[in-house]
């Protein structure tokens, strides 16, 4: 009998004992945008991963829709260790590391997707991970693709196809100064506009369009609030997955690999996604009555040559040489 209750007070103790070791280490990710963002569909899927392959060790809770932070105030969230992860774009990023404007170098528009996944896993990407660790405090994880960018204009403007079409025309922008010296150089009035804005002032004529991402748009169903649409794929941006140093330094080294892994797959997931998303939203917005121009590769360059000398400018202002060339190296550009 004793026996019988020295063996049933052991198993006990081992499924406690599996029970919580099922999840020793749980995280909390910030995200800024709303489920329906395939962004937020992407970090739900890594988390998804990394608890399967992890047997339930790893648990990362998803809060969407800025219910923690938005992407501004992400970034110190993280870096403090209020908040365990988070995935701001590049340009806001620009503030701590300024190298991270160099995604957005017209130079570089127009570049492949594989051409952007080799400046990110290369000397450029390792480049700026080592700086957001040293300033931050930070270990950055990997690079969501933002997709395609798109410059799109309400029903009362006309269609953007070239350079001079930008003249005048006031553009809500996002981002970090380039952005806006970028259209300043090609006669636009950049506007710094939060997004719950954006839908009035397109409609009310407050601005006259904005560059934003062919997959944000359509998830905001903004053949309502546009009517012309030039689908530029003009540059490639990420989101750029930060975790708190003391965070993933409390991983043992199986569980820093399984993270690392099931990013990847979800990164590669999201890429598949946001192409679908991307063809099927140019035929939507034609249907409804959108006027959308595909832009081609020799069109693309009379924008990035109109906007050269605010380039130019502002890389010698920021003393940014070094990460541009490398950049280009990386991407095999040079």
């Amino acid at each position: 009998m004793k026996i019988f209750a020295s063996l049933l007070f052991s198993f006990s103790m081992l499924a406690v004992s599996q029970t919580a070791g099922a999840q020793e280490f749980r995280f909390r990710f910030s995200a800024d945008s709303p489920t329906t963002n395939i962004k937020v569909q992407a970090f739900q899927k890594w988390a998804d991963l990394v608890a399967e392959k992890s047997d339930g060790r790893v648990s990362i809770r998803i809060f969407p829709g800025a219910q923690l932070y938005n992407d501004v105030n992400v970034i110190p969230a993280v870096g403090s260790g209020t908040v365990d992860m988070g995935a701001p774009p590049s340009s806001l990023l620009t503030s701590v590391v300024p190298e991270a404007a160099v995604f957005e170098l017209p130079s570089l528009w127009g570049i492949t997707y594989e051409q952007y996944r080799r400046m990110v896993e290369g000397g450029f990407g390792k480049s700026l991970e080592k700086k957001f660790e040293e300033r931050l405090g930070v270990k950055v994880l990997g690079y969501y693709n933002m997709g395609a960018w798109v410059w799109g204009t309400n029903k009362k403007s006309e269609l953007i196809a070239a350079p001079g079409d930008f003249k005048n025309k006031k553009m809500r922008v996002v981002g970090n100064p380039l952005v806006e010296q970028t259209l300043n150089a090609l006669g636009s009035q950049p506007v710094q506009m939060a997004w719950p804005e954006v839908p009035t002032a397109l409609l009310q004529g407050v601005i006259d369009g904005l560059e934003t991402t062919m997959s944000g748009l359509d998830s905001v169903k903004g053949w309502d609030l546009i009517g012309n649409l030039t689908y530029s794929n003009h540059k490639y941006t990420p989101y750029m997955v930060i975790m708190n140093m003391r965070a993933w330094k409390k991983l043992p080294a199986d569980m820093q690999a399984v993270m690392i892994e099931a990013l990847q797959e979800s990164v590669q997931w999201q890429d598949s996604e946001l192409e679908k998303i991307n063809q099927a939203a140019i035929q939507t917005f034609r249907e409804k009555n959108v006027n959308v121009k595909v832009l081609e590769a020799s069109e693309l360059r009379e924008f990035s040559d109109a906007a050269a000398p605010a380039e130019a400018a502002f890389v010698k202002a920021r003393s940014l040489e070094d990460a541009a060339r490398l950049a280009r190296e990386s991407s095999g550009l040079e």
